[in-house]
């Protein structure tokens, strides 16, 4: 059984290349399971042959990102080709071989998948959109959770992608799922939780409050508020390595410092907060 679990890692992309056996050896050692989160087909592909070699402790999920449904900048860190002049053309979402991908691994959820208006488009949203109802009926067909990824604009304070994202799963979705990177409102949460969702919080959470940000969270008190059977923390590993890694490349292991967070916040023991949020993944993964 493991102490820790971080539901949502990238020891898939490049940037783990050189020494990927080893961040993850040190997370099992440890007692921390991980789940490797795709966010294009390669991604997925990769995490799904990375859950192979290991009896337990690590396992995948298969999806496109949002921000990959249109053109968009390559990532170093991902693919592990960069260009800032370059972009590399949309991913069309193909089901077939999502679904065949599906049964080679430990696939435990499908996503990354979700809205993201950060950087959005008029026209993306319509493609985001088309694609995260694609995701959410291979969810259905395949009976497996969604990993959700939703990102609000920094701009445009009237749009909201958490409640847009909520209503297309209240209109498509017959499975639940988590929010990875919670990055929302309190009312946001409410929501997610009403619909049976879960929230996970990851590094930022010990990080001091962004200041001038017309879109600041209050961390402490939305953490207070969610119930203990629908709670999760990640990483987002290789970014935002929490407290006191900060800076530095992120890592499955150093949930534990999010985790520890977590429970300072809500008043309780580190064990006890870890020890269900082992129960919760076991619950929503099947694991």
């Amino acid at each position: 059984m493991p102490k820790y679990i971080d539901i949502h890692s990238h020891t898939n992309f490049t940037l783990f290349d050189e020494d990927r056996t080893e961040v993850i050896r040190r997370a099992l050692e440890n007692k921390t399971w991980l789940i490797n989160i795709g966010t294009q087909f390669d991604t997925s592909e990769r995490a799904v042959e990375i859950s192979n070699l290991y009896k337990e402790g690590v396992y995948a999920t298969i999806g496109l990102h949002p921000t990959h449904t249109t053109s968009s900048y390559v990532y170093q860190d991902e693919l592990g080709v960069y260009n800032k002049d370059t972009q590399i053309e949309a991913e069309i979402f193909d089901k077939d071989k999502y679904r065949e991908l599906s049964k080679k691994g430990k696939v435990v959820a499908v996503g990354e998948c979700g809205l993201d208006y950060f950087h959005l488009k008029k026209e993306d949203k319509e493609k985001q959109t088309e694609v995260f109802i694609e995701q959410i009926k291979l969810a259905n067909e395949l009976n497996l959770p969604l990993m959700l990824h939703i990102r609000d604009s920094e701009e445009d304070l009237d749009s909201s992608a958490y409640q847009d994202t909520l209503n297309l799963l209240k209109k498509y979705s017959k499975v639940k799922g988590v929010i990875h990177f919670f990055a929302g409102t309190e009312k946001d949460a409410k929501d997610f939780l009403d619909f049976g969702f879960y929230i996970s919080f990851a590094g930022v959470i010990t990080y001091p409050p962004k200041k001038n940000n017309p879109r600041t969270i209050d961390y402490e008190k939305i953490i207070k508020e969610i119930p203990l059977d629908k709670i999760f923390a990640d990483t987002d590993s290789p970014y935002v390595a929490p407290v006191p890694y900060r800076g530095k490349r992120n890592e499955p292991l150093y949930v534990r410092e999010i985790v520890r967070k977590i429970a300072e916040i809500k008043g309780l023991e580190e064990n006890d907060l870890a020890e269900k949020i082992v129960d919760n993944a076991r619950a929503l993964f099947n694991i």
